[in-house]
């Protein structure tokens, strides 16, 4: 019995927990002109991707820009498909429909926030860093459910990342010490300065 007990808990550990495959695939932080929620309104929002083979119900998951909230937002019954990627709007709507688009009760802020998936059992599922997000870009997975993080100057809202060409970091805009115009080099000057003299 001891060796049936032994064998059934080893063939269970190599089974894969459907959860395990749900990432946040992509986020946005300042939308303004990228794509419009179900009222038309330009928001922030966070990108879903499922890799498991089998429907995942979400319900009891947390979503959150709070480490210290982590179930600021709890998903509904809401069965998730193999390689869908889910759309959740942070608008502060607070909409759990699923025969709508879903809307968390919170936006996340331009200038940085953590943002949380946590399982119904309070683990972590999936986070991401406070980073600032230039406006009308995202942030997300360089493949679909990969662990490189970039800048995506063309966000690709509710389809795969997989296209898009992204950037580990986004450079400021350069400063010049010197106001524009003509200048003279110093060698022709002292070449101007040889021949007046002659």
């Amino acid at each position: 019995m001891k060796k049936i007990i032994f064998t059934m808990f080893i063939l269970l550990s190599f089974i894969p927990l459907q959860g395990q495959n749900l990432y946040i695939n992509e986020i946005i932080t300042s939308n303004t002109n990228v794509i419009t929620d179900d009222d038309g309104s330009y928001e922030d929002w966070v990108e879903l991707y499922y890799t498991g083979s089998e429907a995942f119900n979400l319900e009891g998951y947390g979503l959150s820009d709070d480490v210290n909230v982590p179930f600021k937002w709890v998903f509904p019954e809401y069965w998730i498909e193999p390689g869908q990627h889910l759309l959740i709007w942070c608008s502060d709507k607070n909409r759990t429909d699923i025969n709508f688009d879903l809307h968390t009760n919170f936006k996340i802020s331009s200038g940085g926030e953590v943002i949380t998936l946590t399982k119904p059992n309070g683990e972590v599922q999936d986070s991401y860093p406070a980073i600032i997000i230039p406006q009308n870009y995202t942030y997300g997975r360089q493949t679909d459910g990969s662990s490189i993080l970039v800048y995506f100057p063309i966000p690709t809202p509710g389809a795969t990342n997989n296209s898009g060409t992204g950037y580990n970091e986004i450079l400021s805009q350069p400063t010049f010490s010197v106001d524009g115009g003509f200048f003279l080099h110093k060698v022709l000057i002292y070449q101007l300065v040889i021949q007046i003299h002659r």
